[in-house]
C-alpha cells in the first residue's frame, strides 16, 4: 500500500459535524489522516485496512467493503476527527510561539470546556468504534482479513476494546493475576 486513501472527506465531516464550512480543510485532511491511521487502522486490523485503501485507490471496492465504509467506518471516523481537530483548530503554532486562534465574532473556550468537549466526542467515537468491532466479530466470513491481519513487524491486530485509560496492574494477558508485588509477610 503505496497511496493513502482517505475514508472520509472534509466535506462529509463538515456536513455531518458542527465544523463551520470556512474551517481550512487542510487543517481537517490532517486531523482525518491521524485519526484514520492511529484509531481505524488500530481497530479494524492492518488485514481489512490495507484491502480497504487498495480497493478504494483501485476503484473496486466491493459492496461489502462498501457497507463496512459507509455504515461503520464513517461514523467512527467522524467522531475520532473531532477529537484530533480540537488542538490544531483552537492553537496555531508559530515561528515563535504556541498562540491560541480567536475571532472578531466568537469568543475561544476554556480549556476546561474544550476538554469538555473532547471527552464527549470521544465518547461517541467509542461507541462507533465498539459497534464496527462487533459488527467485524459478527460475519467473519465476510470480513476473514479481521482475524487474519497478516504478519510482520508491520502488521497490526485489531484491539479488543474501544476504550482508552484505565489502570494497568502488570503482567500480560496470560499471567494478569499472577505475579505481582503483594508486601511479604512478617
Amino acid at each position: 500500500m503505496t497511496n493513502f486513501v482517505y475514508f472520509i472527506s472534509t466535506t462529509y465531516l463538515q456536513d455531518n459535524t458542527p465544523i463551520n464550512e470556512n474551517v481550512d480543510p487542510k487543517l481537517l485532511k490532517a486531523s482525518i489522516k491521524e485519526a484514520q491511521e492511529v484509531y481505524i487502522r488500530d481497530i479494524i486490523g492492518s488485514g481489512i485496512y490495507n484491502e480497504l485503501q487498495d480497493q478504494a485507490y483501485n476503484g473496486t471496492l466491493t459492496s461489502d467493503n462498501t457497507t463496512l465504509l459507509d455504515t461503520y467506518i464513517a461514523p467512527c471516523l467522524k467522531y475520532y476527527t473531532l477529537v484530533e481537530s480540537m488542538m490544531p483548530l483552537t492553537f496555531k503554532f508559530l515561528n515563535k510561539t504556541v498562540a491560541s486562534r480567536n475571532s472578531e465574532n466568537a469568543t475561544p473556550v476554556t480549556t476546561d470546556e474544550l476538554t469538555m468537549i473532547e471527552k464527549r466526542y470521544r465518547d461517541k467515537a467509542e461507541y462507533y468504534a465498539d459497534r464496527l468491532r462487533s459488527f467485524l466479530k459478527e460475519y467473519p466470513e465476510l470480513y476473514p482479513k479481521y482475524l487474519n491481519y497478516g504478519t510482520g513487524f508491520d502488521a497490526i491486530k485489531p484491539s479488543n476494546t474501544a476504550f482508552f485509560g484505565g489502570m494497568y496492574l502488570g503482567g500480560t494477558d496470560d499471567d494478569c493475576y499472577f505475579n505481582y508485588d503483594f508486601p511479604e509477610e512478617k
